[in-house]
């Protein structure tokens, strides 16, 4: 699929997206699709290109937004693992992971006074797919 079409389609996934949580929706699937093709988009493009790197943090930051943080994470290391990746975007991926990383430490802190951000990053998802009575199994 060549570059411009992948464009107009994460231009419309992340409008999707957008909508859906003005609604007060949760997006995350719309998000999921985002990064997905945004991920296609940094295959496409070069990191020697500037939509080349900013394709890759949208993949990193879409794959946050729809809660698939080892998708991120994954994502995160091998686009700085890159042998042409410039130091300003592994600076950009870090710096995206650890923001997320401080939002869900404020927006749980008691959650972090008993557990490492990856488990209660785990108890959130198995709440999500099994909901609460899910965490008692």
């Amino acid at each position: 699929m060549e570059t411009d079409t992948l464009n107009t389609l994460v231009s419309g996934a992340i409008w999707r997206a957008e909508q859906l949580e003005a609604r007060g929706i949760r997006a995350l699937q719309a998000w999921a699709e985002v990064s997905s093709l945004e991920e296609a988009l940094a295959k496409a493009l070069p990191l020697t290109e500037s939509e080349g790197r900013i394709a890759r943090r949208g993949t990193v930051r879409a794959a946050l937004k729809a809660e698939d943080y080892v998708r991120a994470y994954s994502l995160a290391e091998s686009y700085c693992a890159e042998e042409a990746a410039p130091e300003p975007l592994k600076t950009a991926l870090r710096e995206i992971l650890k923001a997320d990383s401080q939002t869900i430490a404020s927006r749980f802190p008691n959650a972090m006074k008993h557990h490492s951000l990856t488990e209660a990053r785990e108890l959130a998802r198995r709440f999500r797919e099994a909901g609460p009575f899910g965490l008692a199994a």
